[in-house]
């Protein structure tokens, strides 16, 4: 085993499977495995790869790979599968799990019996005296190299380290003064930050009250449009007969001649100068026009209040497709004028989440995509489902974030903004969001090309929360 003065100290570093478990080991162990009514042997790491395998075995791997990556079991799991039973026991190092002994049997209908689980504990006890003792040896390798090349030459160059130290620390000494000054001012900004964030809080629970207000005259709005709609054809209808009546009376000739031809003239000018034909034409898409405007009304304040609504949110299963569409709606005055929007969803499943805080979600991500272009660019929303996840992708054409700036952009109150024009909250917000639901956030960016944000959220959902008492 090679080491030197840099490498991690053998207490600290940890150890995997890879370096206490022998490949051919195991290799013999799967072998001999039939023998004891068992058809398939493995060790798989905690990520389902396994640690030593057949070509023969791929299709199984494949299988165990999945199970873990999904369930992630802490316990013994067994599940049946189209190639038979397969059962799960985590192997467990330093009280935690590094990985997991795969049995698998034929596909006769029936559980593994209670003579697999007493092999599965003769095993797994084999597995764990040969890690420990692996371990051990290991560690007293790594300690007895360092100290056979410990010389003279290493002590001298320890003592020069020491020495840069000591000068390093006199200068942090020195310039403590400054930086305290300098986290002092840091403090002063991030309570300024804080104090504005509280004031877009005040204002944000008004939108509910705001959308209440505005949805109630709309109501009678959408009402009185739908009865001029039906005036309207009561109205065509009587113009209609009116001209035919006009006409036949003409033809009759049931006035005089003079009074007859006199009306019929004025009827004509007076059809002319006030546009009838057009009047009556117009006058139905205009009706349209307002019912659907209307409706479009409604739908936007109804969506302002499910994300404005306040007080704790239930977890319930949403159509996260659905949930873009009404962050798409609220946003959409921010992104008429300076962005093309494009969709590309996927059929995905319903998903237990908190609704609401996953339309703050999208919402923050749209008005800083809209926010990082200076001239009109493409926002693209693309969902879709990957194994045991769904996963959203919010992307723009702006102008891309710094590459050193990338590791800060979820760190609370990290802004480069001006105090009053952005908190440096909104992506600390989105993160904590997406880690209550058990998911991941990441990002991609290129400067002058544009920034892509992936959502991850698992499909079975988060774990219910337990109320606090």
């Amino acid at each position: 085993m090679e080491s030197t003065h840099e490498s991690i100290a053998p207490f600290d570093r940890e150890y995997t499977l890879k370096d206490l478990l022998s490949s051919k080991m195991l290799l013999t162990w799967a072998q001999v495995a039939p023998r004891l009514g068992v058809r398939h042997l493995s060790v798989v790491m905690p990520d389902g790869s396994p640690l030593a395998t057949t070509p023969q075995d791929h299709n199984v791997d494949q299988i165990i790979e999945t199970i873990v990556q999904c369930e992630k079991p802490t316990t013994k799991l067994s599940r049946e599968t189209p190639l038979g039973w397969i059962t799960l026991y985590p192997i467990m190092h330093e009280l935690e799990p590094a990985g997991y002994l795969a049995l698998g049997f034929s596909s006769d209908g029936e559980k593994p019996a209670d003579e697999i689980d007493a092999t599965a504990t003769i095993l797994n006890t084999a597995i764990d005296h040969i890690m420990k003792s692996t371990h051990k040896l290991a560690m007293a390798s790594q300690v007895h190299g360092e100290v056979v090349e410990d010389s003279c030459e290493a002590l001298r160059i320890k003592n020069t380290m020491l020495k840069a130290s000591e000068e390093k620390y006199r200068t942090l000494a020195q310039n403590l003064d400054k930086e305290v000054k300098r986290q002092t001012e840091e403090i002063r900004q991030s309570r300024d930050r804080l104090m504005q964030q509280e004031k877009m809080a005040s204002i944000g629970q008004l939108a509910a009250g705001v959308a209440h207000e505005i949805n109630n005259p709309m109501g009678f709005i959408t009402s009185n449009l739908t009865t001029l709609d039906e005036y309207q054809k009561e109205l065509t209808h009587f113009i209609s007969r009116q001209k035919q009546l006009i006409h036949k009376a003409f033809e009759a000739r049931l006035l005089e001649e003079e009074e007859l031809t006199t009306l019929h003239h004025d009827l004509l000018d007076l059809e002319t100068r006030s546009d009838i034909d057009f009047i009556l034409k117009d006058t139905d898409p205009l009706i349209t026009e307002s019912i659907d405007g209307a409706e479009r009304i409604r739908k936007i304040v109804q969506d302002l209040k499910d994300v404005a609504h306040p007080g704790a949110e239930e977890l319930a299963t949403a159509d996260i497709n659905t949930h873009l569409d009404k962050a798409v709606n609220i946003a959409a005055s921010e992104l008429r004028y300076k962005a093309t929007l494009v969709k590309e969803y996927g059929e995905l499943p319903l998903v237990p989440c908190y609704a609401r805080q996953l339309g703050q979600v999208f919402i923050n991500l749209l008005v800083n995509a809209v926010q990082a272009m200076e001239e009109k660019g493409t926002i693209t929303l693309a969902s879709r489902q990957e194994k045991c996840h769904v996963v959203v992708d919010i992307s723009d054409t702006g102008s891309g974030i710094p590459k050193e700036k990338l590791k800060k952009i979820f760190d609370p109150f990290f802004t480069t903004k001006p105090v009053g024009k952005g908190t440096g909250l909104g992506l600390n917000v989105v993160y904590n969001i997406i880690k209550r639901h058990h998911g991941s956030i990441g990002v991609k960016s290129e400067l002058g090309k544009g920034t892509t944000f992936s959502i991850r959220l698992p499909v079975k959902g988060p774990a219910r929360e337990t109320p606090t008492p």
